[in-house]
């Protein structure tokens, strides 16, 4: 039996990557807000997770009658990435509108597909091809039921749809009842061969680690593992580091640790700067106590 299959998209993309404009509308796609999404910034994420909200609800007003189980799987080892954020805030928006409509249902929630590696390459700058050989690396696995239930497969954006079909042959192999794909943005084909695409939007507003510190100083930060992984991997971590707050300090060195041994021998420079900031900070906490 084939799963209903349904796709959502806030932004249809056409144009240019350095120049990117809403196909539906013909504005100019806000680069800034999904850049800064991207890299864990909590209004931008919650501005763009509240448009895919309203285009679900407006694309698949079923969902808001819906009596079956409403999930939305995503897939990450340890350190979220930005589409697990935007999965958080449309399901509390999808949970209200259903209770406004009258719906006496559970809850729409976010499972966890635990992935049992991080990606190898940087993803948004790999070819097709990589993108596939990295995909068939990594292995995917269900942490919560899912047979009959609703699966809303939320994305930040679609260029080549590879890591949708991992998803969509996961929740068909485990009996799901129907599956909606939703995106914040897709491209189009004459956008979508365009290789630097998607590095162009990740890094239209965060040129650098130190661009996401006001977000960091305002509270209104989030890690991803994107994030991290760029953290590490630029020679000021050290710097960026001594600006964050503790607690933050000791997010990252938990999931960076949980993420595993060979992923912290990818960042050597990087991880010492991460434990010697944490182990500072830890000395210093120590230090006032006992004083």
């Amino acid at each position: 039996m084939i799963t209903p299959l349904t796709q959502v998209v806030a932004h249809p993309l056409t144009g240019t990557a350095g120049h990117p404009v809403d196909a539906r509308t013909g504005a100019d796609f806000d680069t800034r807000t999904y850049s800064l999404m991207k890299h864990g910034d909590l209004p931008s994420t919650h501005r763009l997770a509240d448009g895919l909200a309203e285009a679900l609800i407006a694309q698949v007003p079923s969902l808001l009658t819906e009596q079956r189980p409403v999930i939305l799987p995503v897939a990450y080892l340890v350190a979220p990435p930005a589409c697990r954020y935007l999965a958080d805030r449309i399901a509390e928006r999808l949970t209200v509108a259903r209770r406004v409509s009258g719906t006496v249902a559970p809850e729409a929630r976010v499972i966890h597909v635990r992935k049992d590696s991080v990606t190898h390459i940087d993803y948004a700058a790999s070819s097709a091809q990589d993108r596939r050989n990295d995909l068939a690396s990594i292995g995917f696995r269900l942490t919560g039921p899912v047979r009959d239930a609703v699966a809303i497969v939320v994305d930040d954006v679609r260029v080549t749809g590879l890591a949708e079909q991992v998803m969509v042959d996961l929740l068909q192999d485990n009996g799901v009842g129907q599956i909606v794909t939703a995106y914040v943005a897709t491209c189009d084909e004459q956008l979508a061969a365009d290789p630097s695409v998607e590095a162009a939007l990740n890094h239209a507003q965060v040129a650098s680690i130190h661009d996401m510190l006001p977000s960091v100083r305002r509270g209104e930060f989030v890690p991803t593992i994107r994030f991290l992984k760029r953290m590490l991997a630029d020679p000021d971590v050290a710097d960026f580091l001594a600006a964050c707050p503790p607690e933050l300090v000791e997010r990252f060195r938990a999931d960076a640790e949980a993420t595993g041994a060979d992923f912290l021998a990818g960042y050597p420079a990087g991880t010492t700067a991460l434990f010697t900031e944490s182990d500072s900070r830890s000395t210093n906490t120590v230090g006032r106590s006992a004083g």
